[in-house]
Order: C-alpha cells, then sequence, then structure tokens
C-alpha cells in the first residue's frame, strides 16, 4: 500500500486517529486527513437517493489521485473542464464513455485532444464555440447548456456560462443542425453551493421543454444532465434536493415518449466535503485591547490558509472543533488568520473560542471541497499534506477492481 495511506482496522476509527494526532506533544505540519470510506458512504447514499441518475464527479472539485482512483472503482462518470483533467482521469483508468467535457469555452487544442482521446461529449452555449466544433471534431456529441440559477448559491455560475433557454436555445439547435453536428441533451448547473433545493425541479422543467423544442425541428436527445450544486455536508438538504429532483423526473422525464431519456448530474462538493478534517497548528497569537487593557480580541496565527486547504468563497463555514479539554473554558472574541503575509488570507474573521496557546491544533471538519484547487505556493510554504484513511473492506474492493482491470 502506498506509504501515505492508513489503514484503519476493526478496533480503530479516523476520528480517534485524528484525535491522537491532534494531542502530540510538539508542533508539527499542518495536515489533511483524507477518509475514503466517507466516500463510498456518499457513493451509496447517492445510489440509494438518485437511482436513475448516474452521478459524472466534477473533478475540478478536488482531484487527489486517491480520490479519482476511488471513484473510478465505484463505477462513477467524471466531469472534466480542461485537457488536464481529461489527461487525468483517462490516466487513472476512466473510460471515455463515463466522461463529460463539460466546459462550453474549449480551446482548440483541447477539443483536438478530445477527438484524439475519442471523448466526445461535450456541452456548448453559443454558435462561435459549435462553428469551432464543427471545424474540428464534428464527430462530438454536444450537449446544449441552458441557464437556469438558483435563487441562492454561494457562486452563481450563469453569470458566465448557459444560454438563455427562451431566446437562444432554438437558433442554436438550428445551427448547429445546419452544420451537421449531433447535438444529444441538455445540461444546466443551478450554482455551486446552491441552498434552493426546489430549483432543481424547475430547472428539469426547462431543459425538458428544450427536449420538446428540439423534437420539433428534428433533433431528437436522449441526455439530461442536471448538473452540480449539491451540498456535501448537509444530508438533510441533500435529501430535500432528491426529493424535488426525483418527483420532477417523474413527472417530466419518464413518462416522455419515443427515445429513452438517460440522466447525469456532476456532484463535486457532495463526494468530498465531508471526506476531510483539516489540522493546523497555533504557531503565534497576539492580543487586541482597549484603552483600559481589557482584551477584547485574540488574533492567531496558524499554519495553513486560503492559500491551500481554505475555500475563498466559503470562510462562513471554516468553524474548529472544540476538543473535550477546552469545552468548559470561556470563549473570547477571536480571529484566525492564515499563514501567509497577504492580508486576505484570513481563515476565520469573528468567532468566540476557548483561549488556545501557541502550539495547540485546530480540527476544521468539511474541508475536501474546492480550498486547495484556489492558490498555492504564496510565500514559498509548501502545500499541506495529505494522510489518505481506509478501511480494509474498502481497500480490498479496490485492489480486487485494480486487478479485474489490469486482466482486461
Amino acid at each position: 500500500m502506498d506509504p501515505g495511506y492508513v489503514l484503519i482496522d476493526e478496533h480503530g476509527s479516523v476520528e480517534e486517529m485524528i484525535r491522537l494526532i491532534s494531542k502530540r506533544a510538539t508542533i508539527s505540519e499542518p495536515l489533511n486527513v483524507l477518509n475514503l470510506d466517507d466516500i463510498v458512504a456518499k457513493h451509496r447514499h447517492w445510489q440509494r437517493k438518485l437511482p436513475t441518475v448516474a452521478p459524472f464527479y466534477a473533478v475540478k472539485c478536488n482531484s487527489h489521485p486517491a480520490i479519482l482512483r476511488l471513484l473510478v472503482a465505484l463505477g462513477c462518470g467524471f466531469d472534466c473542464a480542461s485537457k488536464a483533467e481529461l489527461e487525468t482521469v483517462i490516466g487513472l483508468g476512466a473510460t471515455t464513455d463515463r466522461i463529460v467535457y463539460a466546459n462550453p469555452n474549449k480551446s482548440i487544442g483541447s477539443i483536438l485532444y478530445a477527438k484524439q482521446a475519442a471523448v466526445k461529449r461535450m456541452t456548448f452555449d453559443g454558435s462561435d464555440e459549435l462553428d469551432k466544433i464543427a471545424k474540428h471534431f464534428p464527430e462530438a456529441e454536444l450537449i446544449l447548456r441552458i441557464r437556469y440559477d438558483a435563487r441562492v448559491a454561494q457562486l452563481s455560475l450563469g453569470r458566465k456560462f448557459g444560454c438563455d433557454s427562451n431566446r437562444d436555445a432554438k437558433p442554436l439547435l438550428e445551427h448547429a443542425k445546419s452544420l451537421g453536428l449531433h447535438v444529444i441533451g441538455v445540461s444546466f448547473h443551478v450554482g455551486s453551493g446552491s441552498m434552493d433545493a426546489e430549483c432543481f425541479y424547475g430547472g428539469i422543467r426547462k431543459a425538458i421543454e428544450v427536449f420538446d423544442m428540439g423534437r420539433s425541428m428534428g433533433v431528437e436527445m436522449h441526455l439530461l444532465d442536471i448538473g452540480g450544486g449539491y451540498p456535501g455536508a448537509n444530508m438533510e438538504h441533500f435529501d430535500l434536493c432528491t426529493h424535488h429532483i426525483n418527483n420532477a423526473l417523474e413527472e417530466f422525464v419518464h413518462p416522455r415518449q419515443g427515445t429513452k431519456v438517460t440522466v447525469i448530474a456532476e456532484p463535486g462538493r457532495y463526494y468530498v466535503e465531508s471526506a476531510v478534517t483539516a489540522l493546523v497548528n497555533v504557531v503565534a497569537k497576539s492580543y487586541e485591547k482597549d484603552h483600559t487593557g481589557a482584551i477584547y480580541r485574540i488574533r492567531y496565527y496558524v499554519d495553513d490558509g486560503l492559500y491551500d486547504t481554505f475555500d475563498w468563497c466559503d470562510a462562513h463555514t471554516n468553524t474548529p472543533v472544540v476538543q473535550e479539554d477546552k469545552r468548559d473554558s470561556a470563549c473570547v472574541r477571536s480571529v484566525i488568520y492564515g499563514r501567509t503575509m497577504c492580508e486576505h488570507d484570513v481563515i476565520r474573521e469573528e468567532i468566540f473560542l476557548p483561549e488556545h496557546e501557541i502550539g495547540d491544533c485546530l480540527i476544521f471538519p468539511n474541508k475536501g471541497a474546492y480550498g486547495k484547487l484556489l492558490g498555492r505556493g504564496h510565500n514559498g510554504f509548501s502545500p499541506t499534506g495529505v494522510k489518505v484513511c481506509l478501511t480494509r473492506a474498502t481497500l480490498n474492493y479496490m485492489c480486487a477492481v485494480a486487478v479485474k482491470a489490469a486482466r482486461g
């Protein structure tokens, strides 16, 4: 087994290992603990809640090789947005029929690579993209991305991607048809970090309207991609999303006559957010005092930050777990600064915590999504290390799949 992996036996747990690491006597390096069994549990939960929707993991969310290898073994598909992501998942054993190139605005070089690798399915949302594909990869299987935004989301991707379905869908389908291109489906993305569960119902309804429009023009489509936006650490909200998705599928998709519609989705955060726990160390502290000399805020400086583990767009969730030996202590107004000299490297601006000392370890759960992708190397700091944990059952499953793949 890879030396970066830790096998958890039947008498132990990832939680106990995290507790022991956090109590070490001397300051060590920051660490991410990646629990692969958490991803397996998420996959099984997805299959129970959305049995007719195939997950295509959004590689951009967290591309750690251990995660991608596990998802290949579990039979997931992959949502790739660049040539580099395509190369990565193909190199780890993903078959091209389980990949969608879900970037509506691709470089010519990446289109040519997709053609070479036989990755046919790709998205578009404009006529110039169709012209480019017609010239360089006319055999591609195209998915029209429409805009459908959640009412509340951390990032509204519709500002950048997706055509107006009422105004632009018909002209784009006509243009694709005139170029002899094959449009196979429709996609939408409600936004990253959506808190609007009901929006999936409306997005599916709108997509099926485009299906019907295409049918009236002689463009028969068979793939519906309902995108991402699923929570990874709030299963109650996820289950509410699945309720609205399943209702929409039952009402608009399953009763359709003619060509059977395959439904896929692009979960990212859902699979990995709760799989990673970040352990960071207090390396310095100082006090802010009022005019009487009374302490009104404590500044903590830790050895990780927004240029590595922590997500720039999600700072309000950066809340450490208060460990047992401090739970009875009074809480003090605090701020937690990251390790770089950047003034924006603030892990949590305002939070009330028991007082910590230099050398104490802070434990942050749910840090598996997006953070490590948004910046590395500021001030020359090395990337935070990752310790990958799994049980014997998960290891045996991955090994069996690897042996089967090697035998062809």
